[in-house]
């Protein structure tokens, strides 16, 4: 067994209301997020160090490089998946190797986290949950986590769609000539769904989450440097 001192992001995902449907809806739920899941596992290569995998019919885990890498999954897996809903456990830490390349044969500390961020989100009905070493960066992200679900429980298809369709393009205008409605009908929507407060919310997280991992990387290197002058 190998233990790895850097710290890696385990993301634990489960479908949510998944022992609720029949038993052909659930396999083709369980086929949908596998497809899904191919296409993030290629999109994303470069920055998963385990690839995303199904554990079980409706979960799946993946070992992730950075903490906003694995916040932007999740949000292209969600967008990905839907309207299949899912709840998401992130957890930071130290992981153990035991010989392969996949999660499942992997353990160790942020495994755990993960394991009870999930049950944390499933318990409060978040979409997410995060659990690190750091008590002031789970509480901010959290807080702002519990918020974002707030708003999306209020969303139809519609609102998702059009806040999807805004974040790709960019402009009311060209929204519009998707949706065959005014710009104007474009803005009110993001507007009085709060959408574009859920937008600048996710985008100041993957800003924050990347501020923070290269200061966890310059402390690092810090104390490598330090401890490799003790030895000279």
């Amino acid at each position: 067994m190998d233990k790895v001192e850097k710290p890696f992001v385990v993301i634990i995902g489960d479908v949510s209301g998944s022992k609720q449907l029949s038993g052909r809806n659930r396999y083709q739920t369980q086929l949908f997020l596998k497809s899904a899941i191919v296409q993030i596992n290629e999109e994303f290569e470069g920055f998963i160090e385990a690839p995303l995998t199904i554990t079980k019919g409706d979960e799946f885990q993946g070992l992730i490089k950075n903490l906003e890498d694995a916040f932007q999954i999740i949000l292209a897996l969600e967008k990905l998946i839907f309207p299949v809903k899912m709840k998401f456990g992130i957890g930071v830490g130290k992981i153990f190797k035991m010989g392969g390349k996949l999660p499942i044969e992997m353990d160790g500390p942020a495994f755990h986290k993960a394991n009870r961020a999930l049950s944390h989100a499933k318990k409060k009905k978040y979409c997410y949950s995060m659990e690190t070493d750091d008590e002031a960066l789970d509480l901010l992200a959290n807080t702002i986590f519990q918020l974002i679900t707030a708003i999306k429980l209020r969303w139809h298809e519609r609102h998702f769609r059009l806040y999807w369709r805004y974040k790709d393009l960019g402009t009311y205008r060209e929204v519009a000539a998707l949706e065959n409605i005014t710009p104007q009908a474009v803005c009110d929507t993001l507007k009085n769904s709060r959408a574009l407060y859920v937008k600048t919310a996710e985008e100041n997280l993957i800003q924050y989450f990347q501020k923070s991992s290269a200061q966890s990387d310059q402390s690092e290197a810090l104390l490598f440097e330090e401890a490799r002058s003790s030895l000279r």
